[in-house]
């Protein structure tokens, strides 16, 4: 096996295994464990290391020491250790913080992944619960909810730009909403009261019109902005 990584940071090691250079039989010479990970096996044909394979696909294909492959099943083969590469990218990426799908999609294509190899990835994590759109969905609004000072359609937003559909967006902001008993007027008057001892230099007019677009930056509606600047200004 040659392995060769793209310059930057980010990007996934490239497995590049000729296996026309290899000669017949093709046999799996070695099966062995991965330091660290209990979850991996390394493969090597005739000799040569293809790289990492997870346990269900050993298990599922009968991969054993000695194995005679066909040169069909050692395709297979290097197919599922880059699949395993962008598996553990993800997972790494994962480990740092949760991600939507499409978030993680949108970062695996950037690591250079193939597509097809991105699908069985999200899909494969999406089954076993590792990703979970509206469970992060409900978490991030959930967060931002409470942080204060926000409003709904500042939530939405923020769900949209991480990926998260329009569809669950919605239902994590009325759920999680619901739950905490987000009041709306209330962050907002907060946030108003806060921000205008700030703008007190500003003559009536200025004042007004900086804590209108303070306002209407956070989301929130031009009424509620309007009941609110009643309530705070002279």
């Amino acid at each position: 096996m040659r392995a060769t990584r793209a310059r930057g940071p980010a990007k996934i090691a490239q497995v590049d295994v000729d296996l026309g250079g290899l000669s017949e039989p093709l046999v799996v010479s070695k099966l062995s464990a991965v330091n660290g990970r209990n979850d991996r096996l390394r493969i090597a044909i005739n000799g040569e290391t293809i790289g990492d394979l997870t346990l269900d696909f050993v298990a599922d294909e009968g991969v054993r020491e000695g194995n005679a492959l066909s040169r069909a099943s050692a395709e297979g083969v290097v197919a599922a250790v880059r699949r395993t590469i962008v598996l553990d990218k993800a997972l790494d990426l994962l480990a740092v913080r949760a991600r939507s799908s499409r978030d993680l999609r949108l970062r695996l294509r950037r690591a250079d992944a193939a597509d097809h190899d991105i699908s069985w990835t999200v899909e494969r994590l999406v089954s076993q619960g590792f990703v979970d759109d509206a469970a992060y969905a409900r978490q991030v609004a959930r967060s931002k909810a409470l942080s204060g000072g926000i409003s709904k359609r500042k939530v939405i937003s923020a769900l949209r730009q991480r990926g998260v559909s329009a569809e669950v967006a919605a239902e994590a902001i009325s759920v999680t909403l619901a739950e905490v008993e987000l009041d709306e007027y209330g962050a907002a008057l907060a946030a108003a009261q806060r921000r205008v001892r700030a703008l007190a230099s500003l003559d009536p007019a200025k004042r007004r019109q900086r804590l209108y677009a303070f306002l209407a930056r956070r989301g929130y509606e031009n009424d509620l902005v309007r009941r609110v600047l009643a309530e705070v200004l002279p």
